[in-house]
């Protein structure tokens, strides 16, 4: 019999064309994209191209404000869904597009969300680009270092930030000042890093006259990082220290 009419056969009788033709394929879409490995690589190579779009926009605009402002008012609430999608699927790839917006976060000084995001990030093992010469946590810590410093100087207070950081930061200080609180894994940073945390926590602590505690932190500080620069200030505070305990002797004879 021809394959004609074996068609034409099947057709009257009404079967189809032909009996091993494969099942339509599922349409695909965003909201089915992190449901398997293979539509998750398909949808991250689609975010990464509308990603790479406006990271171009960003480095056309020359001020600042303005590219924290459109980092913060309309591509991070673009792309925030997918990272959760990303987040809830179970799945670990690196991804570029979950990194990016872990910058921008830190960038736009949301800092909650971001450290949320970093820890996420550090567990999965994700990376950041290669222009950044640096891994997640060393990332982490100088732009929240940076912040702080700047705070500091302008007179206005980076806490709670610090202090939150502290236990990643240096695990060894928060292991000896809270030895029955669950400390989460230390990350490993180059000393001047805590060092620099110490310094302004303890510069903190000096603006408001709690001596011991900016000794502490200034010790601290020199410890991991001799040349950190705050001997004069911490002699400040012993001196501090000294007549505040002189006074308080005094005042009880």
């Amino acid at each position: 019999m021809s394959l004609a009419l074996a068609h034409k056969r099947r057709v009257l009788a009404g079967g189809s064309p032909t009996s091993s033709a494969a099942p339509a394929p599922t349409a695909y879409t965003a909201a089915e994209a992190l449901t398997s490995p293979a539509n998750a690589q398909k949808h991250l190579k689609l975010m990464e191209a509308a990603l790479a779009q406006d990271l171009e926009r960003i480095s056309a605009i020359n001020s600042r404000e303005s590219r924290q402002q459109l980092k913060r008012d309309e591509l991070l609430p673009k792309y925030l869904d997918y990272v959760q999608r990303y987040r809830d699927s179970g799945l670990s790839y690196p991804n570029a597009v979950v990194v990016q917006v872990l910058v921008w976060l830190f960038d736009t000084v949301q800092f909650e969300a971001g450290l949320d995001l970093a820890l996420f990030c550090i567990d999965q093992g994700q990376e950041l680009p290669e222009r950044f010469r640096r891994d997640i946590p060393t990332f982490v810590a100088d732009e929240v270092i940076d912040w702080a410093e700047a705070e500091q100087k302008a007179g206005r207070s980076p806490e709670p930030y610090l202090s939150q950081l502290l236990p990643y930061v240096d695990g060894a200080w928060a292991a000896e000042h809270s030895p029955d609180t669950p400390l989460p894994q230390p990350w490993a940073l180059f000393e001047r890093i805590p060092a620099r945390f110490h310094k302004v926590l303890g510069l903190l602590a000096l603006d408001q006259e709690q001596w011991a505690p900016a000794i502490e932190h200034f010790q601290r500080a020199e410890t991991l990082y001799p040349e950190i620069g705050v001997k004069t200030r911490r002699e400040a505070a012993e001196k501090a220290l000294r007549k505040q305990q002189a006074e308080q002797q005094g005042g009880t004879e």
